[in-house]
């Protein structure tokens, strides 16, 4: 081959290597995350059969991509690890072109939590990666057997990926990119969210002007179109303004279906918020951490923020102890990607998150 196809074609190599590797650790590094998103993918295609087995689906393709990135890019196996990679990207820009035109589901995941593309972003990506797979597989014709070098990269590659997720699952995801990571101040971005969106809702009034025919809309405080005689009362409306929104499913309701969500978030000192995301296999160890952060915070400062229903974590927890608030199930999930974990805010500042079993 000419010296400049050979540096093009490594060129090539390790772009789709790179792309391939960060998007396997992108997977791996939140794989509760990751798996949001095969359930989404799952759902969309009739397949709830295996929502049971998402999180291992996640995991596997976590570490497949990021083995399939080192092959690439170390130049191992080259036309099987080819073929490979061009069968699943192939895959992966039919189901990107469905989810933008007739299967929606908003963010692919392709890069997990951590950069967020559209559908149609995914698959114009998917198209650069296919057309640079098929000229990868043009130019990988020699079929070489593998070497003692090959499956030590290859085991490498599988256990340093796989380690991540398995960390991640066991503890919390090494990257945080949700919006209620530590040093977040979680009071301060609640409150101006919800701050913008009374002022997004604007009451209003139209009259018509007489003289040109025209409809003229003022604030529903301005009196002084009353007094116009040129002025004919049409109608009172109400106009909500969009406004970019993170923290709108983010409503701590209590038994009464109040939202207290400030109130909490704008406790003075520190205020432990033990999230029950699922009980079904809670285990000793969870029980033990519990009791652990029962030790270190008195009740007044240990709120419970829970997805289930009150009355089955009633065996975990006492509630006569502690309040108890609900929450939207996935939003909880954002908060925290633990079945059982802790959030501890220091004046409405995210100061420490941590799995129960860490406490």
């Amino acid at each position: 081959m000419h010296p400049r196809r050979d540096i093009l074609a490594i060129i090539i190599r390790w772009v789709v290597g790179a792309t391939f590797l960060f998007s396997g650790l992108a997977k791996g590094v939140d794989p509760v995350g990751t798996s949001i998103y095969v359930e989404k993918y799952l759902a969309t295609y009739s397949l709830e059969a295996l929502m049971p087995i998402s999180e291992a689906l996640a995991v596997a393709l976590s570490v497949v991509e990021a083995l399939l990135g080192v092959l690439l890019i170390m130049g191992t196996l080259r036309r099987i690890t080819t073929i490979i990679s061009l069968v699943i990207v192939a895959i992966f820009t039919v189901v990107t072109l469905l989810s933008a035109t007739v299967l929606p589901i908003g963010e692919c995941g392709c890069f997990g939590s951590i950069v967020m593309l559209t559908p149609w972003q995914t698959f114009f990506k998917n198209l650069v990666l296919l057309a640079l797979c098929f000229a990868l597989l043009r130019g990988s014709r020699d079929v070489v057997r593998p070497t003692l070098r090959d499956g030590v990269v290859a085991c490498v590659a599988i256990i340093v990926p796989l380690s991540i997720n398995l960390y991640a699952l066991r503890h919390l995801p090494l990257v945080d990119s949700m919006p209620y990571k530590v040093s977040t101040a979680l009071y301060d971005a609640v409150a101006e969210e919800r701050n913008a969106e009374e002022s997004a809702v604007q009451n209003i009034l139209i009259f018509r002007n007489l003289t040109t025919g025209e409809d003229v809309e003022f604030s529903a405080a301005d009196t002084a179109c009353w007094e116009d005689a040129n002025l004919e009362f049409v109608e009172a409306a109400t106009r909500t303004a969009e406004v970019e929104s993170l923290y709108s499913d983010f409503r701590l309701y209590n038994a009464d279906g109040e939202d207290c969500t400030l109130e909490i978030l704008g406790r003075e000192g520190r205020v432990a918020l033990l999230c029950v995301n699922d009980i079904e296999d809670i285990t000793n160890r969870h029980m033990r951490g519990v009791a652990s952060l029962n030790a270190q915070y008195p009740s007044c400062g240990i709120v419970v923020l829970t997805a289930v229903d009150i009355s089955d974590i009633e065996g975990v927890i006492n509630t006569d102890d502690v309040e108890v608030f609900t929450i939207d199930a996935m939003t909880l999930r954002s908060v925290i990607r633990s079945d059982v974990g802790v959030v501890v805010l220091r004046d409405g500042v995210v100061e420490f998150k941590a799995d129960i079993r860490d406490i």
